[in-house]
Parts: structure tokens; C-alpha cells; sequence
């Protein structure tokens, strides 16, 4: 039996390791070890006001605070029957783009690209690749830009709250990012270039797929979701579908569904809701040359390329029609009452799903938060186990390679998965 080790996975979010072993060659085994502590924020959640859980679970993440907050906006807007208006679904659904150009503008480059170029240390990655460098902070710095405006701050939103948003930018807010949009968009289109050059391993393995999904829109705020092309309320899946596991020893609560594994994360959202992506972005998705669904983990990569632009696409898009008369905030407290509610937006890595429990005085009972990485870590161990024989007569150090590439092409979030 051989066995293999990876103690700390670099350029990922969160801390956590690897072990697997190999016997005979054949047969493999693959174990994702988290190494943070459980942060119980469900539980630290129970007892407080309704409006405390938006601003508290932006906290489980630094970069995903703004998917944190709607998710948990909406969960408890569906408890007390709260509609918001057309503007407020179009500010958040900006947001949420925002959110998915600042990660995957992050991943894609800082995170994965190195990979294939087979260098750990990202500053001789960006002395050999300037151009690009300089392009895919351009890119982040849009997404961060748009949540800065539009939520208050950069990292930890405070103007997004249950009932609408407490402020708006001004129509010269609009403007410059309309603006700064071109060169962005002019930066997507040659970094998805890069990323449709790669020369992604050749691996596939059958395996579910969920996702939100929408008969009018490439689903990332709102819709049903969607199981290999089977939809559900938010409600029947959270309580019906999917199967929460508390395994002994583990800081993270898994799920699966039906005892399997499943995948969730921008190649799952391609597959499900492929016909409603921009049509750039579904041409650029061509290039990859791969029918669907397509089974290739990682592929997630350039998944995550034509999100980006499709983000850009799409932000740009929503920008153009607010700027012509910006809305002004008319948040109103809102009238509570006892109730259940359920919360589902798509995160940059996957769904993130959210559940609440308030009394007659909106003081939260109960709360359930599922999050992507919690989904797919049992699929990613799949996968390394399939893939593990591929690559038994590589040398220790390019296997290593393999693996970590294998598991950054998910862009786990440990952070998010140990809340």
C-alpha cells in the first residue's frame, strides 16, 4: 500500500489536508481532512433578533459575505411573507454578480492557473504572466467596487437588510461603473482566451448535479432548485431531498442526497442552465469543445471563466438599465410575525441554502445553514479516488501536483463549511 499525504493545501480557502493511499495501484482512497474548529454560528444564531442573522453570516466568509447576507435575507423575508420590489430583486441579483466576478476573478487566476504552470509561488506567476495579472485585478476590483457601492463596504455588506436596502449610490456611482465595465469586459474576453488554451486532464466521472434554476434567467438569486434536471421549492429540497450528515470526528456537516454524492459550483449551474447563459458566454463555453452534462471536475475551472463573463455581461446589463433613473432606498421596518422560511442564492462555489425559525417577536428558534463546500466535499473525495489510479506511475511530486490541482478546481471554502 502506498500512502500519500498533503498536510496544508495552499490557495484555498480555509485550512485543511489530504490522505489517501493506493493498494495494488488500483484501488484508492481519498480523505479531505478539515484543520479549523467548528464555529457554531447556527447556534450562536439561536435567541437573537431576525435582523442580527444577515449581518452575522456575512461573517462566516471574507469572500462570500454578500451571498452570506442575502441568503439569510431572503430565508427570513420568506418566514414573515416580506415581497420586495423589482429594483430591490435587480440590486441584489447585481450584487450576486458582483460577488461571483470578485471570487472567480481570484480563483481563476491567483488560485488555479498556477497550477498548470506548475509554480507554487504566485509572484513568479505574475512575473511571467504581467498582462494577465494585471487584467484579472481589474476584473476583481469591478466586483469589489459594485459591492462597495451597493452594499456599503467592501467585505461585510451593511446597507442589504431584510425588506430592501437602507442606501443607494447616486447616478454618478452608476456612471463610473458603467464606465470601468468596458475595460473590464475588454479584460474577460482575452483572460477566458488564457483559460480556454489549458490543457485540462482528461477525466470524467458520472455524478449529480444541483443547482438553482429559472425558466426566465441563468439562475444565481432566485428560482427552484435543480436536481439532474428535476426541480424542487428550496422548501422540499432543504427538508425532503437532501440528507445531512453529523459523522463523528468531522468539523464539517456533509450532505448527500439519497446516500450519493453530488456536485455543486459553476460546472454544475453550465450543465443545468446552459440555454440561459449570455449568448457570448455560451459560445465561449463551446470552445471547450465537450458535450453536456459534462462529468469533468475540472472543467469547474472554465466554468468559472464563462460565469465570469456572463457576470460582466449581465452587471453591465443591470447597471445601464438603474442608471437611468437610480432607485432610491425605501426600506421599511418590516411587521412580524411568527413563521418558517427558506432561503436559497447561488455562491461562486455552489448553492448556498438557508433555513430560520422566528417567534411573534422575530426572535430566531431555530436556523440551518448548508453550504457549498459542506455539499460537494464528498464528491471532490469521489473524484480523488477515481482519479488517484490515473496517475499512479507519476513521480511523488507531480502526483502531488495532480491531486492539488484536482482539489483547487473546486475552489473549496473551509471557512464556510465549518460556520
Amino acid at each position: 500500500m502506498k500512502k500519500i499525504k498533503i498536510c496544508h493545501l495552499a490557495k484555498t480557502e480555509g485550512h485543511f489536508s489530504f490522505e489517501g493511499a493506493l493498494l495494488r495501484g488500483d484501488i484508492a482512497t481519498a480523505k479531505i481532512i478539515t484543520e479549523e474548529g467548528a464555529r457554531l454560528i447556527e447556534g450562536m444564531l439561536v435567541g437573537r433578533r431576525y435582523l442580527e442573522a444577515p449581518i452575522i453570516t456575512s461573517r462566516i466568509c471574507g469572500i462570500c459575505p454578500v451571498v452570506h447576507n442575502l441568503s439569510s435575507v431572503k430565508a427570513i423575508e420568506d418566514a414573515l411573507d416580506i415581497k420586495v420590489d423589482e429594483n430591490t430583486r435587480k440590486i441584489r441579483k447585481l450584487l450576486e454578480h458582483a460577488q461571483i466576478i470578485h471570487s472567480h476573478g481570484l480563483h481563476l487566476y491567483f488560485l488555479s492557473f498556477p497550477d498548470f504552470l506548475k509554480i507554487s509561488n504566485t509572484l513568479e506567476v505574475i512575473q511571467k504572466t504581467p498582462k494577465q495579472a494585471g487584467q484579472s485585478l481589474l476584473v476583481r476590483d469591478f466586483g469589489v467596487q459594485i459591492v462597495k457601492e451597493f452594499g456599503g463596504r467592501t467585505v461585510h455588506v451593511i446597507s442589504s437588510c431584510v425588506g430592501g436596502f437602507k442606501t443607494l449610490p447616486n447616478k454618478k456611482s452608476y456612471e463610473d461603473l458603467i464606465k470601468m465595465s468596458e475595460d473590464v469586459l475588454r479584460a474577460t474576453r482575452e483572460l477566458i482566451k488564457v483559460f480556454a488554451k489549458l490543457k485540462y486532464p482528461k477525466f470524467e466521472r458520472k455524478t449529480h448535479y444541483s443547482s438553482l434554476t429559472d425558466k426566465k434567467e441563468y439562475a444565481i438569486y432566485e428560482g427552484k432548485m435543480c436536481l439532474d434536471k428535476k426541480s424542487y421549492s428550496v422548501k422540499d429540497y432543504m427538508s425532503k431531498i437532501i440528507e445531512e450528515l453529523d459523522i463523528r470526528g468531522e468539523k464539517v456537516k456533509r450532505t448527500n442526497i439519497k446516500s450519493k454524492a453530488y456536485f455543486c459550483g459553476s460546472l454544475a449551474r453550465i450543465n443545468n442552465n446552459f440555454d440561459k447563459l449570455h449568448p457570448e458566454a455560451k459560445k465561449a463555453w463551446k470552445k471547450l469543445g465537450v458535450d453536456l452534462p459534462d462529468y469533468n471536475s475540472f472543467h469547474n475551472i472554465y466554468a468559472q471563466a464563462v460565469e465570469l463573463l456572463h457576470c460582466v455581461l449581465e452587471s453591465q446589463k443591470i447597471l445601464k438599465e438603474l442608471g437611468k433613473k437610480p432607485p432610491k432606498a425605501n426600506w421599511k421596518k418590516p411587521r412580524l410575525k411568527a413563521g418558517e422560511g427558506y432561503g436559497a442564492v447561488e455562491a461562486p462555489r455552489g448553492t448556498l441554502l438557508d433555513y430560520y425559525k422566528l417567534d411573534k417577536n422575530g426572535i430566531i428558534r431555530d436556523c440551518n445553514i448548508i453550504t457549498p463546500t459542506a455539499q460537494f466535499l464528498a464528491n471532490l473525495e469521489e473524484d480523488l479516488k477515481m482519479y488517484l489510479p490515473t496517475i499512479k506511475n507519476l513521480s511523488d511530486k507531480n502526483r502531488e501536483w495532480e491531486i492539488k490541482k484536482l482539489i483547487r478546481a473546486y475552489d473549496p471554502c473551509i471557512a464556510c463549511a465549518t460556520h
